[in-house]
């Protein structure tokens, strides 16, 4: 057992169910442990590879986590063809078999080096066609449980650049990501030592709590269960005082019931030796304050679901994930909360159900 009163561990199955502590409907959850019982831990983890210096961070964070949940690696370096890139030329049949040749014989050495590094069971394939389209199409051919992109980093006031790939694998894939953000040199060996987790007090949210304590585990880190009230501010529709004062009240209460909520769920880690500090804030721009909080705390590592209470299944990611995609200079752990194909829904009001696809794997 784990996490006592907010996890259920099915270890015969190897997956563990998050339970919200005031769910009280059996026939949810019932359900919901159906949907959980098709799927185990993080088993493989596919590894987007370009030769550059970046995509070789993405493999020293991948090779961390595959030690943590022991999960297979597969390196994959996709070659795109003359006629799809800036450069328009005929492709010359000499130059693309060294192009070729050159790429297995990196993807080789890479996997080989791998393998008699960390013992981990690595595999490669190399690709042709679209980079975004192919590693998309061999994460569902293969039912990889994340993939793990490199991105470059960039000074200066604009925002770290995620790469047009990264961006069309994000956009279209639902997949579980890391996006191993680096402007270093490529760990030796990756080891978080604070976690942050977004939490809006959501099923979906918590779903993300047994990966998060199991890396915080096996690397001895602390997490930060952080929650972000909105600040009413005066507008066209909050212009009277009374109202404002009224809205302000709302949210004193719900800063109260946040940390209420945070600090039960830190208690119920710390039985488990888990090293948790439990964050409330009260601020305009919610998504903001939590890159403010990453910055601040020296967080190396966040955990968090694509979707949260509102969860518009449309969208690969919600609002809060894309913000973070898109302005965080940290690794992100982005656990995707949607099936890997969302059937039309009857009631437009009601989102799928959760995946859940990353747990705690029986540990």
């Amino acid at each position: 057992m784990m996490l006592a009163g907010f996890l259920i561990v099915k270890r015969q199955m190897g997956v563990a169910e998050p339970r919200h502590l005031l769910d009280t409907k059996p026939q949810r959850e019932e359900t919901r442990a159906k949907s959980l019982a098709r799927h185990g831990s993080i088993r493989r983890i596919l590894v987007c590879l370009d030769r550059s210096s970046f995509s070789d961070v993405a493999l020293g964070y991948a090779i961390s986590l595959a030690k943590t949940f022991d999960s297979a690696i597969t390196l994959v370096c996709v070659l795109q063809p003359a006629h799809e890139t800036a450069v328009l030329r005929a492709t010359d049949a000499c130059s693309w078999e060294v192009a070729r040749q050159e790429a297995g014989a990196y993807l080789e050495r890479l996997g080989t080096e791998t393998r008699r590094a960390s013992g981990i069971r690595v595999d490669w394939r190399l690709e042709q066609g679209h980079p975004a389209e192919r590693i998309t199409s061999l994460a569902h051919e293969l039912g990889a449980d994340l993939i793990v992109l490199g991105s470059n980093g960039e000074a200066g006031v604009m925002a770290w650049n995620l790469g047009s790939t990264v961006q069309q694998v994000l956009a279209v894939a639902r997949v579980s990501v890391l996006i191993a953000r680096s402007a270093e040199r490529a760990p030796d060996h990756w080891a978080p030592k604070r976690i942050l987790l977004p939490l809006d007090g959501s099923l979906r949210a918590e779903s993300v709590l047994p990966t998060a304590a199991r890396i915080a585990k096996a690397h001895g880190a602390e997490i930060l269960l952080t929650h972000v009230v909105p600040e009413p501010c005066a507008s066209a529709m909050l212009r009277a005082n009374d109202d404002l004062e009224a809205a302000r009240d709302l949210a004193t209460r719900m800063e109260s019931t946040a940390t209420r909520y945070l600090e039960n769920l830190r208690d119920q880690l710390g039985r488990e030796g888990q090293l948790v500090r439990a964050i409330v804030l009260r601020r305009a721009d919610t998504r903001q304050s939590l890159l403010d909080v990453a910055r601040k705390e020296g967080v190396d590592l966040v955990v968090l679901s694509a979707h949260g209470n509102t969860c518009n299944p449309a969208l690969t990611f919600g609002s809060v994930t894309a913000h973070l995609l898109a302005h965080l200079s940290l690794p992100l752990l982005v656990l995707q909360d949607l099936p890997m194909e969302t059937q039309p829904l009857k009631d437009q009001n009601t989102a799928p159900e959760i995946r859940a696809s990353f747990t705690a794997g029986g540990a």
